[in-house]
């Protein structure tokens, strides 16, 4: 069988508790209907492997096809995420390979399924791929002292505390600096954390955040308030910037916080960054406003700056079957 799947990146909308003082990771994040991550698969006798990221493609259909028995996949990726840039490109990569490699078969396990046999730890992007839409992730529980990511344990799937359509006219404009260095991942993004929690944990300040993400954020995406969701999202944004500030040394990204202005003075009705960044966004409640917003920011920031306007993704991973 020959298949291809199409997921969609998340924006991460406040890592609200990076010390894990209720969960590790809790946070609000949104599918977003680009960029994508597409992979083509059909089922095989052996693995072979075509497009971007061939080694790390290889090793997650490896683990796909050792967990679920299967002899072996033609994978192909057409199109992933700007790696390492705020849109969860890891897990979304690593998904989209699984899906694909054992669909190619007739299979269809569910994505926390999937996620365990890839042996990734997600901390949320596993619920916008299996679903899309807004999604509240309920983070990890971890011990005092522990590693945030645990790399060769039982791989931790954060539970769903909430997931809803995110209004169908809201809109984002994405804006990346051209040619910055790339944030933390990996043993780096491991090494931050630890260096975070060698301070003292700022409790008021991630109180606060769970406070604006529960009393605010949530009821403004049910209610389709847009004015609400916008206050509610900058609020947050800064007090998660100031809790970073020991290992991030600015509220925002070093090298994208000079579009932060550009965006709220372009008529943002909110602004974020997600993740480590560099991609920083700027929200805004009708196509008209977005199209408006991104002309703005495109003659104010020039060549420095990628910009792009997207939309809420409300499906997540999409499967298609087609003929060998």
């Amino acid at each position: 069988m020959k298949v291809r799947v199409s997921a969609p990146a998340r924006l991460h909308l406040g890592d609200i508790d990076p010390f894990g003082l209720g969960r590790f990771g809790y946070a609000p994040i949104a599918a977003i209907d680009q960029p994508r991550a597409v992979v083509d698969a059909e089922d095989a006798r052996e693995l072979t492997v075509e497009g971007t990221e061939e080694r790390e493609v290889a090793l997650y259909a490896r683990r796909t096809l050792a967990g679920f028995g299967l002899d072996g996949a033609s994978v192909k990726v057409l199109s992933v995420a700007p790696r390492h840039a705020g849109f969860g490109s890891t897990t979304q990569l690593a998904l989209t390979v699984g899906r694909a490699v054992t669909a190619a078969h007739g299979l269809k396990p569910d994505s926390i399924t999937l996620l365990k046999a890839l042996k990734r730890t997600s901390t949320g992007g596993v619920h916008t791929f299996q679903r899309g839409g807004f999604a509240l992730t309920g983070g990890l529980r971890l011990k005092a002292g522990a590693r945030s990511f645990l790399e060769g344990e039982e791989p931790l799937v954060p539970p769903l505390i909430l997931r809803a359509k995110f209004p169908a006219e809201w809109r984002f404009v994405l804006a990346r600096p051209r040619g910055v260095v790339t944030p933390p991942h990996g043993e780096a993004e491991d090494q931050s954390f630890r260096e975070l929690h060698s301070t003292k944990p700022p409790e008021a300040l991630i109180h606060k955040t769970y406070f604006i993400t529960v009393s605010r954020l949530v009821p403004a995406v049910l209610e389709a308030d847009s004015e609400s969701f916008g206050k509610a999202l900058t609020e947050l944004q800064v007090l998660v910037g100031r809790i970073y500030l020991p290992v991030q040394r600015s509220i925002f990204n070093p090298a994208s916080m000079w579009l932060i202005p550009i965006l709220h003075r372009a008529g943002a009705q909110g602004v974020g960054q997600s993740s480590w960044g560099p991609t920083v966004y700027g929200f805004v409640d009708s196509e008209a406003k977005a199209e408006k917003l991104q002309d703005a920011v495109k003659e104010r920031a020039g060549e420095k700056a990628e910009v792009l306007k997207v939309r809420a993704d409300n499906r997540g991973a999409r499967t298609e079957v087609s003929s060998r």
